[in-house]
This record gives structure tokens, sequence and C-alpha cells, in this order.
């Protein structure tokens, strides 16, 4: 059990000395867990195929909740954008996997995956903004490694993408439902 002592020496820095405030989790924080609940409920509450998983929704959700909707807007459209790129890379690669008859281990498909990344992220960084290439990258390899019996390559890409348009949109209907106040635009 933590007693009070153990806890204020807990938030001395190591080293220093100095007392470090133990701070409550700002808005920024709460907002996101806010839309991860979100993404859990709606993922929950409403039918879809059994292609869509709710796991891209929430880094989708994750990643584009920023400290205001102005912020928030401007890095879903780059990440957006970024998405589709990814799904499409991740399409092609899902069709000349099964043309080629490359298993998900095998070293050439390692390779496959690695040059599908660089693609995806160059893309997006050149065409775009950095800020949504790494999402493009992570819905690249969900797709791209995320096949199975029961759905065809079409369906995986725009399953991904669709989850994580829903992140996405949530994430920004939490940031303009509760805007951060001024004094805290940049708080964690």
């Amino acid at each position: 059990m933590i007693t009070i002592r153990k806890l204020r020496e807990l938030m001395h820095s190591s080293g220093s000395g100095r007392r470090q405030p133990l701070r409550l989790p700002g808005l920024r924080i709460i907002k996101t867990s806010l839309a991860v609940l979100l993404c859990l409920l709606f993922y929950a509450l409403v039918p879809l195929p059994a292609t869509f998983k709710v796991v891209t929704a929430l880094v989708a959700a994750i990643i584009s909740l920023r400290s205001t909707i102005q912020e928030s807007f401007a890095a879903s459209l780059t990440r957006i954008q970024s998405t589709f790129v990814g799904a499409v890379f991740g399409f092609a690669v899902l069709l000349t996997k099964d043309k080629f008859g490359m298993d998900d281990r095998s070293m050439i498909y390692a390779l496959v995956l690695s040059l599908g990344v660089v693609l995806v992220m160059w893309i997006s960084v050149s065409f775009f903004k950095e800020t949504g290439a790494g999402l493009g990258a992570i819905v690249f390899l969900a797709i791209a490694l995320g096949l199975s019996e029961n759905v065809t390559p079409f369906q995986l890409a725009v399953a991904r993408f669709l989850d994580t348009l829903i992140g996405i949109v949530i994430a920004l209907v939490i940031n303009r439902v509760l805007p951060f106040p001024p004094e805290e635009g940049r708080a964690d």
C-alpha cells in the first residue's frame, strides 16, 4: 500500500531533489479517453460487418485529436488523404501477394511491405503533409497483413479506410463539442 510519504517521495525527481507536482490529467487526455470510449461504444452498438476492426478506429482517434478543433480538422484532412493512399497501396500489395503466392512470413513479402511503407509515407509527405504519413503507413500494414479467407482484398481495404474515417470523425466531434479553454490550449 502506498502511503502519503511514499507518494511524496515519488513526486521528487531523481537526482535533482526538486519536487515535481503531481498533475491531474489535462483536458486533451480526458478528450482522448472519451474519443476511445465513443469508438468502442460505436463498434459495440452499430452492427458492422466482421471486416471492420475497432482498433484501427481507436488508433485514428488517438492520433487525430489535437489541441484545437482547427488543428484537429487540418490534421484530419491530411490523415484521411494519407489513409486513402495507404488503403490503395495495401489493396495493391494484397493483389500482388495473391498473384505470386507470397507468404506473410517470407523475406520477399517483408521487403515488399518495407518498400510499401516507404512509398506510402513518401507520397503522403510529398503531396499532403507529414502529419498523415504515419497513419497512412499503419493503414497500409493493417491491410497488407490483415487478409483472412472470408474477405476480399477490396473489402479489407474499404473496411480499414472506413475504420480510420470513423475514428477521425469521432475525434473531430469530441474536439468540437469539448473545445479547450483558451488558457489550456496547449496542455497535455
